[in-house]
């Protein structure tokens, strides 16, 4: 199990996040938790070395520039700032070869095809029970 992250950890993650277009860091919220999870992969990666943080601002700029001046369609997607933070992530690992798209695009529609209710994203509601440890 994982040690939760120390005071200093937090100041660094919220030094990265306040940098980002979008926003006051106080304005921004997550409405689901997928949000929440498209930010720390962000900056874990980062803080693994495998990007540049600015290189991750540019793409992410880029992202919303893109979708900002494209023409109104009926079936273009909706506005997600966090959906911007995805494909500014996958845009840096692809740059940097960590991430081969055709890889990427199977695993997305693996995860698409998956039915909802699946592993995790349903809560649970039944008592658990545990066994105590036994030598």
């Amino acid at each position: 199990m994982q040690a939760p992250p120390t005071e200093e950890q937090r100041r660094a993650v919220e030094a990265l996040v306040s940098g980002a277009p979008g926003g006051r860091a106080a304005d921004r919220s997550f409405s689901e938790p997928w949000e929440i999870r498209a930010v720390a992969l962000a900056v874990t990666a980062h803080q693994r070395g495998c990007f540049e943080w600015s290189a991750f601002q540019a793409a992410l700029i880029e992202s919303i520039r893109d979708w900002e001046s494209g023409a109104p369609d009926p079936e273009r997607a909706v506005w997600s700032y966090y959906g911007h933070w995805l494909a500014a992530l996958e845009r840096v690992l692809v740059d940097v070869g960590d991430v081969e798209p055709s890889a990427l695009a199977q695993r997305v529609e693996a995860v698409l095809a998956t039915p909802p209710g699946r592993d995790h994203q349903m809560a649970h509601l039944d008592p658990v029970a545990v066994d105590p440890a036994r030598r």
